[in-house]
């Protein structure tokens, strides 16, 4: 089989990252609403099969889960180009290129997001306390380093949910090292990335026990994943390559597709029944990281009408938005919610005292300005940046 017949871009991640973001997005919203998701069946026929409902509520409430699948398809997507690089002796990708292809795809955005927030929210509303940590959780956000500072994280008056692109930046900056030490050692350089996560999640629940909070969201914590989604894609193009796939092989990933999709529901229960959310997540981190790692796998060989589902139009379109939806939708929401909008009375919010008739209202429009800001930041700013960047550099930037 040639190289030519491993494909460059595997469609069904797209759709794989837009669910995720989706599923994000609407953990998010739910905080806000509690507005949770039943589906009922009153039909004699589906009661016989055991199909009573749609139970989506879990995956609602624990919707930051999927945050880590988020940072696996990262890993995956951008080591792709290495794996293909050491498996099929492509170029080695340049590093230069790479950081460049990275910053211009996240930083003109995430700036946009922190002077924002800065001015226009932060000082007139005189959110900080102190001067000092207004300082510091300017200074962490701009040098991408949150993770050092686990207050800014939890208490940051910019946007809660932009840990994940430091976190992120930071594997920017390790991964063409990272791919060095995989063409030369893979198993060593991923068994030390997988005992860090598993070490540093360990050291985290018995030795900062409260604490778990604040750290719960570490670089060190993700290192696991980070080592999933790389190994997941050498073993990708070395399968695509074999020339074994078939469609019994087909057949039989879509099988396991489906199983994974059941078998995380039921992780989630387990998140149901944890006493302290924090600890659970961290001791799941790795388990979901295969859990996710095989589903991944298993998706983008399966069945074309499957691998449908997750690449059609729809989903590349919330794929192209969705790094900007992911920016803005948790702030969008809040600041909604605190302006009233739309109006509600009294001191107890309107979820509290389960006002539906809000619930919803605010459910519609929280939805609809999210999009909206995500569609115009996005083909009004960050692309019109980067082809400026690309342009001016004269090369071609990747996803």
């Amino acid at each position: 089989m040639s190289a030519g017949t491993v494909e460059k871009h595997i469609g069904v991640l797209d759709g794989i990252r837009a669910l995720s973001i989706v599923f994000v997005v609407w953990y998010h919203f739910w905080q806000q609403t509690w507005l949770t998701p039943y589906i009922n069946f009153n039909s004699s026929m589906t009661r016989y099969i055991g199909i009573t409902s749609i139970e989506l509520a879990n995956y609602v409430r624990y919707g930051f889960t999927f945050v880590d699948m988020l940072i696996l398809l990262s890993a995956f997507c951008n080591f792709y180009p290495y794996a293909r690089a050491i498996i099929l002796g492509e170029q080695w990708p340049d590093t230069k290129q790479f950081y460049f292809k990275r910053a211009i795809r996240i930083v003109p955005s995430y700036l946009l997001c922190i002077l924002i927030m800065f001015f226009a929210f932060a000082l007139p509303e005189k959110q900080y306390e102190s001067t000092a940590f207004m300082w510091k959780d300017l200074l962490v956000h701009l040098t991408f380093t949150g993770g050092l500072c686990p207050d800014t994280i939890m208490y940051t008056k910019l946007n809660g949910v932009l840990w994940t692109v430091q976190i992120e930046v930071l594997y920017y900056i390790l991964l063409p090292w990272l791919a060095k030490l995989f063409r030369k050692i893979p198993g060593v350089t991923y068994l030390v990335m997988l005992l860090t996560g598993i070490i540093s999640v360990n050291f985290i629940i018995y030795h900062c026990s409260g604490a778990e909070l604040l750290y719960v969201n570490h670089m060190l914590t993700f290192m696991g994943v980070y080592a999933n989604g790389i190994l997941l894609s050498i073993l990708f193009v070395i399968w695509k390559k074999s020339g074994a796939e078939n469609r019994y092989t087909q057949i039989a990933a879509t099988i396991v597709s489906f199983f994974c999709i059941v078998w995380f529901r039921i992780i989630l229960q387990e998140y149901g029944q944890a006493e302290n959310l924090s600890v659970i997540q961290l001791k799941l981190r790795l388990p979901q990281a295969f859990l996710f790692s095989g589903f991944l796998f298993s998706t983008a060989c399966a069945l074309k009408g499957w691998q449908k589902i997750f690449s059609n139009r729809l989903m590349r379109y919330i794929c192209a938005i969705s790094y900007n939806l992911y920016i803005w939708h948790q702030i969008l929401a809040v600041k909604l919610k605190q302006y009233r909008i739309p109006y509600w009375e009294g001191e107890d919010a309107p979820n509290i005292t389960g006002d539906k008739i809000w619930q919803w209202k605010y459910q519609g429009i929280v939805i609809v300005v999210s999009v909206l800001v995500a569609v115009i930041v996005t083909y009004g700013f960050e692309i019109p940046i980067r082809k400026f960047w690309e342009r001016r550099i004269g090369i071609k930037n990747g996803k």
